[in-house]
């Protein structure tokens, strides 16, 4: 494949761009075969969202000129032709779209805010109207990464919803849905940040979860070399053996603090000894910390 377009644009273009475009580079991509033949990609959606990013400073009639102008000088024929084809049946999409009408808040304080049937009947309808727009490789290259998303959103709404399920099983659906979702995505870069933070979400569920059930250090460190290397595992570690002594303090300060509280009543004496007691004990760091959690007690 070959790239056809440029990044910068061309003076007969870029001199009358509206003032949200100025002095930035064109987004997006147009390839084409070695047969002068689109090859449509998210990047060619791309393009033409970077252009109609400007709706309301200009009228759509000037941004539809510009962007086939753009594709024109860009493009040899037929990619050209065709680019500008799939443009003008993104525009007719696009409002079609905003006519559709939206899923309304439940009323009905019984039933979940969520109205799945309703959300489901517009993602049906986005569908029907993506069907009718443009071809099968066009949908999979322009809407294929929010199909996926909007089917794994769906997922978990649906098992979080489900009163029947246990958490095990809601989870063994959620992440079955999640494990699908990353291994669709199409941008490699994307695939990778998003596999980073299933990694982490897990670790740190798996950690709370372990710690909760008392679990030692060693098992604690295993689990955790599943997701990331050696030295953070020991990083983790040293946070752990951190938390545990700032934990402890806590509860030592609380206990005495309870004492003076006992011993003098709330009065301001005893408030002095306590802010004394908080400076002694904790750095000015901490006793934010310290405010957060007596707050939430």
């Amino acid at each position: 494949p070959i790239t056809a377009n440029a990044t910068p644009l061309p003076i007969s273009l870029a001199t009358s761009l509206p003032k949200s475009l100025q002095g930035t580079q064109v987004d997006g991509e147009i390839i084409i075969d070695e047969n002068k033949q689109l090859v449509v990609t998210a990047g060619l959606r791309r393009l033409f969202d970077y252009f109609l990013s400007a709706q309301g400073e200009e009228p759509l009639s000037q941004i539809e000129q510009r962007v086939i102008a753009y594709i024109r000088e860009h493009t040899p024929e037929p990619a050209a032709s065709q680019a500008v084809q799939i443009f003008q049946n993104y525009l007719t999409y696009l409002t079609a779209v905003s006519q559709l009408d939206k899923p309304k808040a439940q009323q009905n304080p019984n039933v979940s805010a969520l109205d799945l049937s309703a959300i489901k009947n517009q993602l049906r309808a986005v569908q029907q109207l993506q069907a009718r727009y443009f071809d099968a490789k066009t949908r999979e290259a322009f809407f294929g990464d929010e199909q996926a998303l909007n089917d794994y959103n769906m997922t978990v709404v649906e098992a979080n919803q489900n009163a029947q399920l246990s958490n095990d099983q809601r989870q063994a659906i959620i992440d079955k849905a999640q494990t699908a979702y990353i291994a669709s995505v199409k941008d490699p870069n994307l695939q990778t940040k998003l596999t980073q933070q299933r990694n982490i979400d897990q670790l740190l569920a798996q950690t709370q979860q372990m710690q909760q059930q008392g679990a030692t250090q060693s098992q604690i460190n295993a689990m955790r070399s599943q997701y990331v290397s050696p030295e953070a595992v020991k990083r983790l570690e040293q946070l752990d053996q951190s938390e545990a002594q700032f934990a402890q303090r806590v509860a030592t300060y609380q206990t005495q603090s309870n004492q003076i509280l006992s011993k003098l009543g709330n009065v301001p004496q005893a408030q002095q000894q306590i802010v004394a007691l908080q400076q002694t004990m904790f750095t000015p760091e901490e006793q934010l910390r310290l405010d957060v959690l007596t707050k939430q007690r």
